[in-house]
């Protein structure tokens, strides 16, 4: 064990005495059975709110009083370190017995006091084996651990080299989106038609990113679009599907081609004040007309009840573009949001659609949305329809559009040019 009094300069945390980072990377060897805990005290985004609310003297205190619960805990049995302001770590030679993590999540019930605030900790555990590892790739493998705790809700969890290295893909991925943005060779649009389900003629065409990593290859925006909305480059990401899109339906118009183009908007872009206005220099750029445009956002639109969203859907639709619900039924939205939603459209997911045809709760469940969605004056689309048999039902139901691998997958523009070009003769039976 190191003792405080002998650390050398630079080694020892000024909040809480103990030491720090340095000193474990300078002390640690690798030994087999041996496990490192690293324990986490809250969520960063958590501290940095309690940063704001009370001040960063008081945050000291609650670090100070955490590493002196901790050392109450483990009473000197191991040295522990300050590794960072949120993060305690510790090695247990003969491996962590799940008893003491449990008294140690046991002892962080209880509020820590910042002056007279009671704080509660919201710790995570994380475990790795110190076998074979250098001080830096265990105490990575620590946080990561300690971050799947967080995760998953669990008190602890043990190092996990698949998840971690989802989470390092996540990352890298993160990372190169910024260039594979100012990139002309990596992002690109496909376009799947919807079909009018009266006429089986087609009605629009939705703009689907697809993003082609050189490393990678393609990657889903399954994967990529959600990273991206937890950071601001969603904001640049969506920029340049607008861009390409409004490019793309101006080049069909300019050809004479009339359909609507349907696009997906990240609800953190209604948040800008400003958007709408952004929308409408693309389509004066691009010689678009407003109505031809469709903007499908997803329920996260509705949680906040932000009136800059409100305000930004609302001049977004004063501009002639017709607003759609995304992925109806899946999230948040609920009856009340629906009857005054300033939407033109509602889409029931494909998640609800592809069971209409083997589960009877579905189907009514189903026609009784697009019922109700055309007395409040809505537009029905229904998302993933892959039969024959949901394409009739469908009809019968008088949903309005449908698309799904049924009619088409998404395409590319040149494709999807030529299914306009012939859609006097391009009906679903």
């Amino acid at each position: 064990m190191i003792s405080r009094a002998t650390l050398p300069a630079g080694r020892q945390d000024p909040i809480t005495g103990l030491p720090n980072r340095r000193a474990f990377t300078a002390a640690y060897q690798p030994l087999p059975g041996a496990q490192l805990v690293m324990l986490t005290l809250a969520d960063p985004k958590h501290f940095d709110r309690l940063l704001g609310a009370i001040g960063h003297e008081h945050a000291e205190t609650f670090i100070r009083d955490a590493a002196t619960r901790l050392r109450a805990v483990l009473a000197g049995s191991v040295e522990i370190y300050h590794i960072s302001p949120l993060n305690y770590a510790f090695v247990m030679p003969f491996g962590a017995p799940p008893d003491m993590l449990q008294t140690l999540l046991d002892a962080f019930n209880q509020p820590l006091t910042c002056g007279v605030i009671p704080i509660s900790a919201d710790i995570a555990l994380g475990v790795a084996d110190c076998h074979d590892a250098d001080a830096a790739s265990v105490l990575r493998a620590g946080l990561c651990a300690a971050r799947d705790c967080r995760d998953s809700g669990r008190g602890w969890a043990r190092y996990n080299r698949k998840t971690d290295s989802a989470h390092q893909r996540s990352f890298m991925l993160l990372s190169d989106l910024c260039a594979a943005i100012r990139a002309d060779d990596q992002l690109h649009l496909h376009f799947q038609p919807k079909y009018d389900l009266g006429t089986g003629e087609t009605s629009s065409a939705e703009a689907l990113l697809r993003w082609r990593h050189p490393v990678f290859g393609n990657i889903s925006p399954a994967e990529f679009v959600p990273l991206a909305e937890t950071t601001a480059q969603i904001h640049q990401l969506t920029e340049w599907v607008l861009r390409h899109a409004i490019a793309q339906a101006g080049a069909w118009a300019a050809k004479g081609l009339r359909l609507n183009t349907a696009i997906n908007v990240s609800p953190r872009n209604l948040t800008r004040r400003g958007f709408s206005t952004q929308v409408g220099k693309l389509l004066s750029c691009y010689g678009v007309d407003p109505s031809r445009i469709e903007l499908e956002f997803t329920e996260g639109v509705l949680v906040s009840n932000d009136p800059v969203v409100l305000d930004e859907l609302r001049a977004l639709r004063a501009t002639g573009m017709r607003i759609a619900l995304d992925d109806f039924g899946t999230g948040f939205a609920n009856f009340s949001y629906i009857t005054h939603l300033p939407a033109d459209i509602i889409k029931i997911d494909k998640s609800f659609i592809q069971r209409i045809c083997s589960d009877p709760r579905s189907a009514t469940v189903v026609r009784a949305l697009i019922e109700l969605a055309h007395k409040l004056d809505y537009s029905v689309v229904a998302e993933g329809i892959e039969s024959k048999r949901a394409y009739v039902m469908l009809r019968e139901w008088r949903c309005n559009e449908g698309q799904g691998y049924f009619m088409s997958p998404p395409v590319d523009p040149a494709a999807m040019a030529a299914r306009i070009s012939q859609r006097e003769t391009e009906t679903v039976p």
